[in-house]
Parts: structure tokens; sequence; C-alpha cells
């Protein structure tokens, strides 16, 4: 089995993004019990990109927030979308928002998939941006984020302890389906080591701020 490497860039947190899980407990806790996934991984998740937001990264987080995708039209994003650049400069759909930095073209992904789990149908690009851009919006994708990552990922962490698949399950977050592909694409006797945490090894290494945070004993 895999351990988690030491961390290096984005570690450790920042008081106020642990204050912001804090405040956000209890919505997190709320989702991760209702979608029964782990809800240190979804406050890892958001936490991690949170913790980001300085200067000038928050700048542009702003700018993506505030003005370029909050006032963008739904046609313009639907064109984007079907024109399919893969570049945030041609293809708004790449740019993230919230405070999780939640990839719009993830999002949508999300809500095709899981429709029946939204109280609400969104018609179009912009009730989609206006929900991520909620704080209970962004921790409710991020939590059926997780929730697919501990679903594809379950035949290889069967073995692993609850704060490795929290890990597991963050750095899925933070890549994506990349994640797993890669590692299916190793040589059979690489993969038998075991898979090996990413980025969530941030959050592994601060467990006992998360547990605080969320009130978790």
């Amino acid at each position: 089995m895999r351990h988690c490497p030491n961390p290096i860039d984005n570690f450790p947190y920042r008081a106020d993004t642990f204050n912001l899980i804090r405040m956000l407990a209890f919505t997190i806790n709320q989702y991760s019990k209702q979608y029964n996934v782990l809800p240190i991984a979804v406050a890892g998740a958001i936490a991690d990109e949170y913790n980001t937001r300085i200067f000038p990264k928050s700048v542009i987080d702003w700018f993506q927030d505030e003005i370029l995708l909050n006032f963008m039209p739904s046609s313009f994003i639907a064109f984007d979308e079907k024109m399919g650049f893969n570049s945030k400069l041609l293809n708004t759909t790449k740019h993230d928002i919230g405070i999780g930095n939640i990839k719009l073209e993830t999002a949508k992904r999300v809500y095709e998939r899981h429709k029946n789990r939204f109280g609400k149908k969104f018609n179009n690009w912009e009730e989609l941006v206006d929900y991520i851009r909620t704080d209970a919006g962004t921790i409710h994708i991020a939590a059926l984020v997780i929730k697919r990552a501990q679903f594809l990922f379950s035949p290889y962490v069967k073995n692993y302890t609850i704060e490795l698949k929290e890990a597991v399950y963050v750095t899925y977050y933070k890549q994506g389906p990349i994640y797993l592909t890669r590692f299916l694409s190793k040589p059979s006797n690489e993969r038998n080591k075991g898979l090996t945490p990413g980025e969530g090894c941030r959050v592994y290494y601060q467990r006992d701020e998360f547990k605080k945070a969320l009130g978790i004993k």
C-alpha cells in the first residue's frame, strides 16, 4: 500500500481556510451524510482550492466568479461548449468558479449525471453558474464528485485507511478522471504497489484540523 508523500506546495493551509470550513461545517456534514461520503474529503477538496486564493491568483478567481462568468450570457457559454476548444481563452466552460474552484464543464457533467439529486432544474448555463457561486452549490457538487471518486476507486483502495482514502478522493477532485487513467495505464507490477495519493496528502497531514473544524470526534 502506498503512503502519502510529504506536501511541498500549498501547505499548510491558512487559518482563514480552516475558518471557512468551520463556517460551512453544517452544510458539508449535511451533504456528506446525505450521499454517504467522507466529510473530510469534501471539506479538504474545497479547502485545497480555497487556500490558493492569494495574490495574484485571488484576483483571477475574483474576476472569474464576479465578472467573467457571472455576466456571461448562456448563449456564449453554449457556443464555447459546442466549439470544444481546450483552452480557457477560447472556452469559458474550462474556467473554474466558486469557493471550491469547480470547473464549469465538470459541474455540468455532475449535474447531467445526477439530475435527480438536485432540487431544481437548471435550464441554462447562467442558472448553473449562479448555483456554483453559492457556498451550498459548491458543497453540493463537491460532495457528488467525492461520491463519484468513492465509486471509481473502490476496487483500488479496499485496504487503505480512511485517511488515505480521503487523500485519494481529494486528489481525484483536483485532477479529475486523468488521475485514474494514469494509474490504470501503468504496468501491472506498478499497479500492484497501490495508488499513490497526490494533492490530497495536504489534507492527510492536516486531518486533525479538519476534524476540529467539522466538529468530528
